[in-house]
């Protein structure tokens, strides 16, 4: 595993979400996933480099994390081939919470584990994709202190469009569309079950989607909490300007 970076302390981004502190006083990481290599929206630039108004679109989503008062830490894990750049790109930011930066794998479930791999403590874990750079605090400070009450936490969007099952472009059924949500980030955890659902999935060969689902094969019940209309995930061109309009 190869990390880069200790803590840096820096008087910009301070604590605005109040979730408290962990319970017990275990500390919570907020690992940011940016491990792939999607570069369809900026020639060889992966998406999470491109620039949102005057910073890279992962750095708003790494400065959403660190304003949340409950977070203790946070690990950004990029490609191994970015980690150099990556440093590089955003070597003008002085978080005020401990930071690293580390090497990610080729699915997203070996990022997150190696992510998880670099956290020091048996406290609490929430994963957040790198590309959701206008993640509002206040969505991600109550989705930690949800998961210090009930065990765990998942922000989620329930469906507001009508629903259907098709087969060859015919409609065959409807879904009902109040037991339907879109989950997004940030997931939070505890780094012990987390890291149990990834040696689970890993051992039984199985490639997940989200940590939510990897933690469910467990038996573990997954709590769903109140996402934002506005923590959208880059994901196509078109989305450029609505994040610019957001963040």
């Amino acid at each position: 595993m190869t990390v880069i970076g200790a803590g840096t302390a820096g008087a910009g981004n301070a604590g605005a979400g109040n979730a408290g502190a962990g319970r017990a006083g275990l500390p919570v990481t907020a690992l940011v996933v940016a491990g792939g290599l999607g570069t369809r929206l900026g020639g060889s630039l992966p998406k999470q480099f491109l620039t949102l108004r005057d910073r890279p679109v992962v750095q708003w989503a790494l400065e959403r994390l660190v304003a949340v008062e409950a977070v203790t830490e946070v690990i950004l894990v990029l490609p191994a081939s970015w980690l150099e750049e990556g440093a590089a790109r955003l070597a003008g930011w002085r978080p005020a919470k401990p930071f690293r930066l580390v090497a990610g794998g080729a699915r997203r479930q070996d990022s997150v584990a190696a992510g998880l791999a670099a956290v020091g403590h048996d406290g609490w874990v929430a994963v957040h994709d790198g590309a959701r750079p206008a993640l509002p605090v206040e969505v991600a400070a109550a989705a930690v202190a949800a998961a210090l009450r009930l065990g765990n936490a998942v922000c989620a969007m329930p469906a507001a469009d009508t629903l259907v099952e098709a087969v060859d472009g015919l409609v065959c059924g409807d879904v009902p569309r109040e037991r339907v949500f879109q989950v997004q980030t940030p997931q939070v955890f505890p780094v012990a079950v987390l890291r149990e659902a990834l040696a689970a999935a890993a051992r039984d060969g199985v490639t997940g989607t989200d940590d939510a689902g990897l933690v469910r094969r467990l038996g573990v019940p997954v709590h769903l909490v109140a996402g934002s209309p506005r923590n959208l995930k880059l994901t196509r061109a078109e989305d450029l300007p609505l994040l610019e309009a957001l963040v």
